[in-house]
């Protein structure tokens, strides 16, 4: 059975959306806060994640990150559904890796139909071209697949799709240091506004996936980020 979870402190659009997609195999769990939501999420893994920007103890676009942070959430689907209906919120949550945003109010089988798409199992990769992996450090990166590990380990880094795309970015210019504004137009295009807090969260949360070896992505005060090959 797939699960799931509705963050919003509203209790009936928990209850809309268990009556538009509960069924035999699909079940529907509720969080009405940001620190109730990551308890369950902790305990739970979960599917599908059903988020409202504003919530009681915090915004959704602050929980995306901290969800993403964990090692089980690197790439679980994440739908907004939100009565903002700003163009900057919308560009926001695309920008931090939301698959969907859907403004209240909604039609129920229209967010059926979208949240069926998204619990679609995913097509496994047919076999392709070989896959050449960049050393960089300590870090093994393989870019066809987007996947990290570090030397001698086995573990892949959960690494989400944008947190590689920086982290590929800064490995293929070792040294070279890159302004907030460069990442944003290389990673997310220039024609998206975000602002630079994102660059930021995501390097924070990307440094603390790498654990010991964090520190291969050095800040520049007043100019940016830049990965650094001799870090050990």
């Amino acid at each position: 059975m797939q699960k799931v979870l509705v963050i919003d402190d509203a209790i009936e659009i928990a209850i809309s959306v268990e009556a538009a997609i509960g069924s035999a195999s699909i079940s529907v769990d509720a969080a009405y806060t940001v620190k109730e939501a990551l308890e369950k999420a902790a305990a739970t893994l979960y599917d599908l994640l059903i988020v409202d920007i504003m919530l009681p103890d915090g915004d959704g676009f602050d929980l995306l990150l901290k969800l993403r942070n964990l090692e089980q959430y690197g790439q679980v689907p994440v739908i907004f559904v939100t009565a903002r209906e700003d163009v900057s919120s919308v560009v926001s949550a695309f920008s931090l890796g939301a698959e969907d945003y859907i403004v209240k109010p909604f039609h129920l089988l229209e967010l059926r139909a979208r949240v069926e798409r998204r619990l679609l199992p995913r097509e496994p990769r047919t076999a392709g071209p070989k896959d050449d992996q960049i050393i960089a450090g300590q870090l093994v990166i393989s870019p066809q697949s987007q996947r990290v590990k570090l030397k001698g380990k086995n573990d892949f880094v959960p690494l989400t799709a944008r947190e590689f795309k920086i982290l590929l970015l800064l490995v293929k210019s070792p040294d070279y240091v890159f302004s907030r504004k460069a990442i944003l137009d290389q990673v997310w295009g220039s024609d998206i506004t975000v602002t630079d807090r994102t660059v930021d969260a995501h390097i924070c949360y990307l440094r603390k996936k790498l654990h010991q070896v964090s520190g291969c992505i050095e800040s520049v005060s007043g100019e940016g980020y830049r990965f650094n090959p001799n870090f050990n």
